[in-house]
């Protein structure tokens, strides 16, 4: 029984955390490296939504944030990846994972949760 008390406010915390977040993971990839491609095609075996980086890289990452999705993950180039992550930063988001992979950089950005 308490520990049925005690999850109460951890699944109210959690649809907070989705109301104020949103929802969904949002699958960003450059279509110019071998990395990319195949993290697409992974993506697509799991249907979920995966978009190339076009573009202004930097109004682009501002409408994708502007969503306020939980998780955005991608396979890039270190520039795009810098520019991803100062976006990010400005709209909440921390960046929770970073993977080398030759000139392809994998990265996970989601929501801070520390005040």
């Amino acid at each position: 029984m308490i520990a049925g008390l005690a999850a109460v406010p951890a699944a109210a915390s959690a649809s907070e955390f989705t109301w104020r977040h949103g929802h969904g993971t949002v699958l960003l990839f450059d279509a110019d490296l071998p990395q990319g491609q195949v993290f697409a095609e992974a993506g697509r075996a799991w249907n979920r939504a995966v978009m190339p980086l076009s573009g202004d890289r930097i109004r682009f990452a501002r409408e994708v944030f502007a969503r306020r999705p939980a998780i955005v993950r991608g396979v890039s180039r270190q520039a795009d990846a810098v520019l991803l992550a100062e976006v990010a930063g400005e709209a909440g988001y921390e960046q929770v994972a970073l993977k080398l992979d030759g000139a392809a950089i994998e990265w996970t950005f989601a929501p801070k949760i520390r005040r």
